[in-house]
């Protein structure tokens, strides 16, 4: 990898490992979209998620970001972060105000849209 500690490197390729294992696993997939309108993150902002129950929290597995300026990051268990962020380690909250389902297809659109990983 790099000039990791050899725990850090460790502990990194079990958390891929982990995410691996849920995106190829046959577990129902929920897909979910946030947008930021009041301007708490980045306003205008969208976040879609590919997510599966694990241990009844919903974890996502894959992860768009379309931020206010038009750019696309894509993270998933091959490319979990850049300097942009990352996919996100927190549950989903299906009460969070502005969290809501999406469609498979509409996930999958921007995901397939060509968008470098």
């Amino acid at each position: 990898m790099t000039d990791l500690p050899a725990d850090v490197e460790a502990a990194f390729r079990a958390t891929v490992a982990w995410y691996r294992d849920l995106d190829e696993g046959s577990e129902p997939r929920r897909y979910f979209e946030y947008v930021d309108h009041e301007g708490l993150v980045d306003a205008g902002a969208r976040w879609l998620f590919e997510a599966v129950i694990v241990d009844h929290e919903t974890a996502a597995v894959k992860q768009i970001v379309l931020d206010s300026s038009g750019e696309v990051h894509r993270y998933w268990w091959r490319h979990l972060e850049d300097d942009a962020g990352g996919l996100t380690d927190q549950a989903l909250d299906g009460a969070e105000p502005g969290l809501k389902p999406v469609t498979r297809s509409a996930f999958y659109a921007l995901w397939k849209s060509g968008v470098d990983e």
